[in-house]
């Protein structure tokens, strides 16, 4: 088989630890690598250098990443440079899916074209990652070739929910009335799909018996299982994840100003680790805070883990499931998450998590484990277990492979 895979998420500093996104996407790579040869379409920011030079230098990069051949096609996104009218913002996006923003940046005559000219090398099977990845396949009607779509989050569901969020501005409750459009792209898109993956039961619940649509199926966010971790005497409390996106901005700013003053007052010797890239992007970033630390990048995750306590998700916006949870998961540490945060994984309250969705509850459940090593070893054990039979990476690149194998018997 040769597989074309196609994704709107491109990473040219292939050295450092890839985002939540990008291991997903790594799960796919590894099931197909096995099954046949490999090209790669990515839609990129136009300060991607796409000369053949550039392209041949990345191409070797990510194939001795991830140790396979691959040939690899990089196409530059459409950018609207210029500020923006009203329109262009939220009224044609709301009469079609493809004026969206982020769908208009793959939509383009130069973006179709690009997949045209992947087409010309016969690809066997296609893998679309996530939803502005299958915008060319859509525009050119392609259903001759076996396509596969990574729906990790439900697009339509993320944005009603981030529209409620922060930041808010005075339009904003205008990108309601592009929910329907969304969600036509969405439904065009799993139809036009032989298999559709999604992060979670939920998920596929909610598409396969709310919506109607088939072919829908369960492809979880996965951690590689380490050895798991002692519980360390230290009052530390992690938020870990990318700031350059939204919900993960909103989370942080939620607990450093919101929870974390109720912790401090009451353990005035704990400290909040906000561990990941672009901390920038934080408000507070350049407040200083008490007890409240900015890590930035961390190569080192065993010793982030090693040295934190308890993990915090205070997510209140997006989609599809925290690999964040399953990765502390995986090293047996205790998490306190909101609803939102752990929403599709199979972690229940008080067994293998805390789940608590008001600052003040949130903080309690953080001062709970931060001075009971017993409860930090229940719920940590607990979660672990879970983790090693429903999110070993190893078993969910071995479930892709089956999914693909079927369609194509």
């Amino acid at each position: 088989m040769n597989f074309l895979f196609i994704s709107n998420h491109f990473k040219g500093n292939i050295d450092r630890k890839p985002t939540a996104t990008y291991k997903r996407m790594e799960m796919f790579i590894s099931a197909v690598k096995e099954l046949g040869t490999l090209d790669m379409l990515f839609y990129v920011p136009s300060d991607i250098d796409t000369s053949k030079s550039a392209v041949a230098k990345f191409q070797q990069s990510l194939s001795s990443y991830w140790d396979v051949d691959i040939k690899l096609f990089l196409c530059p996104r459409v950018e609207h440079k210029e500020r923006m009218t009203r329109w262009g913002l939220y009224g044609a996006g709301a009469f079609s899916f493809f004026k969206q923003l982020r769908s208009a940046g793959t939509s383009g005559l130069r973006q179709v074209q690009a997949f045209r000219d992947c087409l010309q090398r016969k690809p066997t099977s296609i893998i679309a990652h996530r939803l502005e990845s299958i915008c060319p396949l859509l525009l050119t009607n392609h259903t001759d070739i076996p396509v596969y779509f990574d729906l990790d989050d439900i697009e339509h569901v993320a944005l009603i929910r981030n529209i409620g969020q922060p930041p808010r501005w005075m339009g904003k409750p205008l990108l309601y009335l592009q929910v329907p459009a969304l969600w036509w792209g969405e439904r065009r898109a799993i139809k036009m799909a032989r298999k559709t993956f999604v992060c979670s039961e939920k998920d596929r619940n909610y598409l396969q018996n709310f919506w109607g649509l088939s072919g829908v199926r369960v492809v979880p966010n996965a951690a590689a299982i380490p050895k798991p971790l002692s519980h360390t005497n230290s009052q530390v409390l992690l938020f870990i994840g990318s700031y350059n996106y939204t919900p993960n901005v909103i989370a942080a700013e939620y607990l450093i100003n919101k929870i974390w003053p109720y912790v401090y007052k009451a353990v005035p010797d704990a400290r909040l680790l906000i561990a990941g890239t672009y901390p920038e992007n934080i408000s507070c970033f350049k407040t200083k805070i008490p007890g409240v630390e900015f890590t930035g990048f961390v190569d080192d995750l065993d010793k982030l883990y090693q040295q934190s306590r308890v993990i915090c998700c205070p997510i209140l916006s997006g989609g599809g499931t925290r690999l964040k949870i399953i990765e502390a998961a995986a090293y047996g540490k205790p998490v306190v998450s909101t609803t939102i945060g752990a929403e599709g994984i199979e972690m229940y309250d008080g067994r293998e998590l805390l789940l608590r969705d008001d600052p003040a509850s949130f903080a309690e459940a953080c001062i709970d484990l931060l001075n009971s090593i017993n409860l930090c070893n229940k719920l940590g054990s607990a979660a672990r277990e879970v983790t090693i039979r429903n999110y070993d990476r190893n078993n969910v690149i071995r479930l892709i492979k089956q999914y693909i194998t079927e369609v194509n018997e």
